[in-house]
């Protein structure tokens, strides 16, 4: 009878502890589709937001060869055929083409280098007495001082005027009160700003950036886990210049006040001491944190992602959370599985939880700092010579990097690879209707 009795209770208590077991699978297979049902299209970047999955299922969240099968398909890869032209058309491109840069960045007339093997024989120059002369092919204009009487009298229909920008389009609409009125008279034919949609695309870094971090960093996952002691840090000082900043420095606040452990450095902070942008142990004092908050000035602005992305917290093999431009402006310049986005989360307090988890466990932290164990081609718009060399070569007549323009259509290109000279080209429907007509609504409202 004892016997029976302590059977029926073994019995009992087995199918007990089954329930229990069963109810802690089902809440932890719940949590998983909550991480991953944030309304994420699928892509090699999202795969790291699958990390709950990879802790209670023991599946790997990122296949490299996805990444770099990617990586290749948005680079719209040369045939071998156009290759050998590129060698050819480089080889021959020694006719000195001057560009001249009419209205310098603020002022600021820093000397350029531009790599003849890579791009072409360009030249920079700030003398306005260049103007007429016959080796001038561009003549550049930043936004900041482009006012009547101070732009060109005449214009050479040979000259290719580019218009210059860095700011958000938010700073220069709202901020500033550009209306491009008087630009759209002087008609650019190109534009050169941080956006992929650009003529010329000129980003805060790229691939050259990140191949420089990928090539001087010589220490494993798991060995830059180690020299982390810290959680959190944001280096803020622009609070309330732009409507995003504003915003910005709210969010922050707020993540401060629910107790998540954030330390704020910069003049929104009270200027805490923390070294300097330039110092050198600038980038050692980042990398003591696990996540470095890397939120812009402006919301939703098409591809404004500064230095506080590339330099204060990759370059720092730090773990960027950022905030301002959509995922998938990231996506198109980030390396795969490096970041964690604001926008992927329905609450601060779900965004916190998120960064506290990882931050309790090596293994799913240590999949945002993988991406440091690929290879330079597997990082997006790999082979894209943006900036002064992108310039320079469309001088020669070599378009090949256009096809790393969003809108490139191989089937009906805008222009051939490859041009006698400088292709016409426009910028459509006029600066204003594209600069400010084609970004996101939200960017001006934020």
């Amino acid at each position: 009878m004892e016997n029976e009795y302590n059977s029926t209770s073994l019995s009992i208590r087995c199918k007990i502890a089954v329930i229990i077991v069963t109810i802690f699978v089902l809440l932890e297979i719940t949590t998983v589709s909550h991480w991953e049902n944030k309304n994420l299209k699928y892509s090699p970047w999202n795969l790291n937001h699958q990390f709950w999955k990879s802790v209670y299922m023991g599946i790997n969240p990122i296949n490299i060869s996805d990444i770099v099968l990617y990586n290749q398909r948005t680079a719209g890869l040369l045939s071998e055929k156009d290759k050998d032209e590129l060698k050819i058309r480089l080889a021959n491109a020694t006719d000195k083409k001057v560009i001249l840069v009419w209205i310098p960045g603020f002022g600021v007339k820093g000397a350029v280098s531009i790599d003849a093997v890579k791009c072409g024989n360009c030249e920079v120059t700030y003398d306005r007495d260049k103007l007429n002369d016959e080796s001038t092919a561009a003549v550049i204009m930043h936004f900041d001082a482009i006012r009547p009487g101070n732009v060109p009298t005449t214009r050479n229909p040979k000259h290719l005027y580019i218009f210059w920008d860095m700011e958000s389009t938010a700073t220069l609409k709202v901020v500033r009160g550009v209306s491009l009125q008087f630009e759209d008279s002087i008609q650019f034919n190109a534009s050169w700003t941080h956006r992929r949609d650009s003529s010329f695309h000129a980003p805060y870094g790229n691939y050259h950036t990140l191949t420089q971090i990928l090539e001087s960093n010589k220490l494993t996952p798991e060995e830059l886990l180690k020299k982390k002691t810290k959680t959190a840090v944001a280096i803020v000082s622009n609070c309330a210049i732009t409507p995003g900043a504003k915003t910005r420095i709210r969010l922050l606040q707020e993540l401060e006040k629910m107790g998540f452990n954030l330390e704020g450095y910069g003049g929104c902070f009270g200027n805490k001491n923390f070294p300097n942008h330039g110092d050198k142990n600038y980038h050692d004092a980042v990398q003591k944190y696990k996540f470095y908050f890397a939120f812009e000035n402006s919301y939703h602005c098409k591809d404004y992602i500064t230095e506080k992305f590339f330099n204060n917290a990759l370059m720092s093999n730090a773990v960027p959370v950022v905030w301002g431009p959509k995922r998938e402006d990231y996506e198109a310049i980030a390396p795969p599985g490096s970041f964690i986005h604001v926008d992927d989360f329905s609450s601060l307090k779900e965004l916190a939880n998120y960064i506290k988890y990882l931050d309790r466990n090596d293994t799913a932290y240590l999949e945002y700092l993988r991406w440091l164990t690929l290879k330079p081609s597997d990082m997006p718009r790999y082979g894209l010579e943006g900036g002064w060399c992108h310039i320079c070569r469309a001088l020669h007549g070599i378009n090949v990097d256009d096809i790393y323009h969003p809108k490139y259509d191989p089937a009906n290109p805008e222009r051939p690879l490859f041009t006698k000279g400088l292709a016409p080209r426009t910028i459509k429907p006029s600066l204003s209707g594209w600069f400010y007509g084609e970004e996101n609504p939200e960017c001006f409202n934020t």
